[in-house]
């Protein structure tokens, strides 16, 4: 057998070089493989600690038996529900593969060489990725001290190229959060060529008072928000993103988009999710929340300095450094923290709140690497 010829990467888009890729954890069979006996515990991926709701999972075993048949490709069902859900007309929510699928196609239709995407950094790379990919220019702008997004610098840093400005409250991964009264202040400054996308993927951890974006939508704000089933709902694993925003958005991203985006498990999983909520999802977000303040109570009797968060994982900033050493002293632990370089911090570790067992057992190993460690 003979080798293939490499790709030639004159055949590449010049863009790509400037894209960082996605790198993902370590999966967990390696782990094992790695570590033997040792008990895994991982924190690093922000998935909600908690199966998928009982309806759900119903649903899935339902669904799994009509996987013969291509899914539903506008997912109507669950846009109607999410629809009735909010007060907004369905024709103006889209689903998609997860929100990274829905943000890629949003600076798919909108940004061309030469336009602008403004964000806060330290943040969610898939924003930077998919503006870099389209020859598109990134800007960023530092965070407030309290990892949240600073809005009057965001709001400065608008040209007249700027097509979209990005919001990501609680920000991915230091867990910060805008007000509510800031962030209307905010979108009434900005000039009518910019759209707004308030990335709202923690939304359900937000305490009493917090922004909803779905409600300004509703009220007919000129926003793009974007939700997801990933986090509080338990469905990491079926990849079900969802957003809203004004009238003609579905139609100028239809071009752009997959027809068969969501499978049609995710999409019955989801559905059956939003009738489950009601009775399950304010017990599981009261227990993360408990917990939550329990490991960065934790975590600053050690010494270390958790900035405040919303969501659902708390955020070091160490140095890089001692980030580096962190991370491996824990792993080898059984013990998985995400280094946050790729989110653009790179002395940071982004903690995922788990169980109540789980957190124990990070709290046990941080206190076991905390002498060693320079």
């Amino acid at each position: 057998m003979h080798d293939a010829p490499r790709l030639d990467p004159a055949l590449v888009r010049p863009a790509l070089a400037s894209v960082q890729p996605y790198v993902p954890g370590r999966p967990l069979s390696d782990l094992r493989r790695e570590l033997g006996d040792v008990p895994i515990t991982k924190l690093a991926s922000n998935e909600g600690p908690y199966p998928p709701f009982a309806a759900a999972r119903e649903a899935i075993a339902t669904a799994a038996g009509e996987q013969n048949l291509y899914p539903d490709p506008g997912a109507w069902a669950l846009r109607d529900a999410l629809g009735g859900r909010h007060g907004i007309d369905p024709g103006r929510i889209l689903i998609g593969n997860g929100m990274d699928s829905l943000i890629r196609s949003l600076v798919m239709a909108m940004l061309d060489p030469g336009d602008e995407l403004v964000m806060g950094w330290p943040s969610f790379i898939s924003y930077r990725q998919g503006t870099l990919a389209q020859g598109a220019t990134c800007t960023s702008v530092a965070l407030a001290p309290d990892g949240a997004y600073d809005l009057d610098a965001l709001a400065g840093a608008v040209g007249p190229r700027t097509k979209i400005v990005a919001v990501v409250s609680p920000n991915n991964p230091t867990g910060g959060a805008v007000g509510a009264g800031a962030l209307t202040g905010f979108l009434d400054s900005l000039p009518p060529h910019v759209l707004p996308v308030l990335d709202e993927a923690y939304f359900e951890y937000l305490p009493d008072g917090g922004h909803d974006g779905m409600a300004l939508v509703r009220d007919g704000r000129y926003l793009v928000v974007m939700r997801t089933f990933s986090k509080a709902f338990g469905l990491a694993g079926l990849r079900v993103g969802w957003m809203a925003g004004p009238p003609g958005l579905a139609e100028a991203l239809a071009p752009v988009r997959n027809a068969f985006d969501v499978n049609a498990v995710a999409q019955a999983a989801a559905l059956a999710s939003l009738a489950d909520a009601a009775a399950e999802l304010p017990r599981r977000i009261g227990e993360v929340r408990a917990e939550r303040a329990r490991m960065a109570d934790g975590l600053r009797a050690l010494g270390l300095d958790p900035l405040p968060s919303e969501a659902n994982f708390v955020f070091l900033e160490v140095g890089p450094e001692r980030a580096r050493a962190m991370d491996l002293a824990l792993t080898a632990r059984g013990v998985i923290v995400r280094p946050t370089g790729g989110f653009g911090a790179p002395g940071g570790l982004r903690i995922t709140v788990g169980t109540p067992e789980q957190n124990d057992r990070l709290l046990d190993a941080m206190r076991a690497v905390q002498e060693p460690v320079p």
